[in-house]
C-alpha cells in the first residue's frame, strides 16, 4: 500500500469495476469542469461557454468532477455553485465527501506527509469554515453527500470514466508528481 492510500480514508477507495456500470451521460459534446473551487467568476464564465457553443447549435453537457466547493465561503456563493452543478452531472471531490458528511473537520484531502503542515492547518481552516456555511444549506448538503465519488459517461461513442483524484481514490495522490515516474 502506498503511503498516500494509507492516509486516504477508507471510504474514499474505489475499485475500478465501477466504471463497468451503468451510464451517467451520453453526449456528443462534454465540458468537464475540475477544480471549480468555489469562484463564482469561473462557473460564469463556463455557463456563457456552453451557451454560445448551443447557440450556434452544438449542445454541451457539463459534469463537474469534484472540488466545485472550497473558496466559496459565503452563503451567497456557496448556494449559487452548488445550485448550478447539482442542476447538471457530478461527482463528489474530497471536499464535497466532507461537506456531505460533515465529516472530521478536515479537508479529507489525505494528504502524504511530504505536504507542509501549514498547508495543511490552512486547508483544515477553510473547510471549517465551509462547512460553517453548508449547514445552513441541509438540502444540499445532503444532495452533495449523495453524489458518487465516479461517473461513467459516453461521449462520441467512447466510454468515459471520470474522476476526481485518481484511478483508485478520491484523494488523487497516485496521479500527483512525486507519484509518477519521468
Amino acid at each position: 500500500m502506498t503511503e498516500s492510500a494509507a492516509s486516504c480514508p477508507i471510504h474514499y477507495r474505489y475499485p475500478s469495476s465501477v466504471f463497468r456500470g451503468a451510464l451517467s451521460l451520453t453526449a456528443d459534446t462534454v465540458y468537464v469542469v475540475g477544480g471549480l473551487y468555489g469562484n463564482v467568476e469561473a462557473l460564469h464564465e463556463i455557463l456563457r461557454m456552453r451557451a454560445a457553443e448551443q447557440n450556434d447549435g452544438n449542445p454541451v453537457a457539463l459534469v463537474f468532477n469534484g472540488d466545485h466547493n472550497w473558496f466559496n465561503t459565503d452563503r451567497e456563493s456557496f448556494e449559487e455553485i452548488n445550485a448550478t452543478v447539482l442542476d447538471h452531472v457530478a461527482i463528489q471531490g474530497n471536499v464535497e465527501a466532507e461537506i456531505g458528511t460533515q465529516g472530521s473537520g478536515d479537508c479529507g484531502c489525505g494528504y502524504p506527509s511530504y505536504v507542509n503542515a501549514a498547508f495543511v492547518e490552512r486547508s483544515n481552516a477553510i473547510m471549517a469554515k465551509l462547512q460553517a456555511v453548508a449547514a445552513d444549506f441541509p438540502a444540499l448538503t445532503r444532495r452533495l453527500g449523495e453524489l458518487p465519488m465516479t461517473r461513467t459517461i459516453e461521449v462520441g461513442g467512447e466510454r468515459i470514466g471520470i474522476v476526481h483524484g485518481d484511478a483508485d481514490t478520491l484523494s488523487g495522490w497516485g496521479f500527483a508528481a512525486e507519484r509518477l515516474s519521468p
